[in-house]
């Protein structure tokens, strides 16, 4: 029997906070057990597909059996992205310590901007390849490619992503205790759901264009 009214409203609420706080326990303890550098793109990914059944309403699937499964499943695949995405970013640290050490020189300002625009591409593609892995079936080329042109095309959509979780992260600094409950749960659901607009946005473009190469 549902509950409606006030009741209802404030046990959805329980509900939704029960299950973030048990998929970010999840998400962590996976994590660990992968040794944190194997285990972190896995249940990452297996964190993803759970929210994405979540936003698409599906949302009483068994969460321990479904996490467990996909996250085998991906172990040894997904590992992939933890190498290209940790030497891109290895090579990110490695030029910014480089201009470091040559801040004296006139091109220096030329090369930094370069590099903050290199890190805020490099960013944008961490934040939009978990959503487009579990949505869409491509090749790694593709993922990476598409990650990169879906939040540069949609830039409104990658900043109010950044700034959200920045938001995020601002509150659990102020509140260290939600962490082990809530940081990566509510910021995967942050990035799942401006995803999805991004998604959409794209598909009615597509829609439209279609449309006009119709009719003419």
């Amino acid at each position: 029997m549902e509950v409606g009214g006030i009741w209802g409203n404030f046990y959805w609420l329980c509900l939704w906070i029960m299950r973030l706080a048990y998929i970010n326990i999840l998400w962590g303890l996976f994590t660990i057990f992968g040794l944190i550098i194997i285990g972190f793109t896995p249940a990452t990914i297996a964190m993803f597909t759970i929210i994405r059944k979540w936003l698409k309403k599906e949302t009483e699937i068994p969460i321990f059996n479904t996490f467990f499964t996909i996250y085998k499943e991906e172990f040894f695949k997904s590992n992939i992205f933890t190498i290209i995405i940790g030497s891109i970013g290895l090579i990110l640290l490695v030029d910014l310590s480089f201009l470091g050490t040559i801040s004296e020189h006139p091109i220096y300002p030329l090369l930094l901007g370069g590099l903050f625009l290199c890190g805020f591409i490099y960013i944008t593609l961490i934040l939009y390849i978990f959503p487009l892995y579990v949505n869409f079936n491509l090749s790694r080329w593709q993922y990476i490619k598409y990650s990169i042109l879906i939040g540069l095309t949609n830039l409104h959509y990658t900043i109010t992503m950044m700034v959200a979780i920045s938001g995020l992260y601002y509150l659990f600094m102020r509140i260290p205790g939600l962490i082990p409950f809530f940081s990566i749960s509510t910021t995967g659901v942050t990035i799942m759901g401006i995803s999805y607009l991004s998604f959409k946005n794209l598909d009615k473009k597509r829609n439209n264009q279609q449309a006009q190469n119709t009719l003419s």
